[in-house]
């Protein structure tokens, strides 16, 4: 399953990229051949830096709760939850995604990032409950 879009309430970033053949590209079976520039049809990669949003919600959290060690080495994941922050559902959705291996045999997070993972979850739970459903 994929970290952007594919979990039911999550945005998904699929859909923002387009995916039709590029104008150039011939609606015969030719369109196979290895010569076919495909680069512009491929999804987008996810934004794998700090975008501006979460670098403000993160400067808005405690310092005791702050994932800098989370922000530093998979920014992507700090941008998910910081725009799920306000989403009950979703955002306790993607905790347990990120900290519950129901796929089995994934390596996991480093320590200190599962430590500030739990951390955040913790905060984040203890947070005002009258938030959007």
């Amino acid at each position: 399953m994929s970290l952007y879009g594919r979990r039911k309430g999550l945005l998904d970033y699929d859909a923002l990229h387009q995916t039709s053949l590029p104008p150039n590209a011939p609606a015969s079976a030719d369109a196979h051949d290895e010569l076919q520039d495909w680069s512009s049809v491929r999804k987008a990669r996810p934004a794998d830096y700090l975008l501006p949003a979460s670098q403000k919600w993160l400067e808005h959290l405690p310092h005791d709760v702050r994932p800098l060690a989370l922000a530093m080495h998979f920014p992507r994941i700090v941008n998910l939850v910081a725009i799920q922050w306000h989403d009950r559902r979703a955002c306790a959705e993607y905790f347990e995604e990120l900290l519950i291996d129901r796929r089995g045999g994934r390596r996991g997070f480093p320590a200190q990032v599962q430590r500030e993972l739990s951390g955040l979850r913790n905060y984040w739970y203890s947070q005002d409950t009258t938030l959007s459903e």
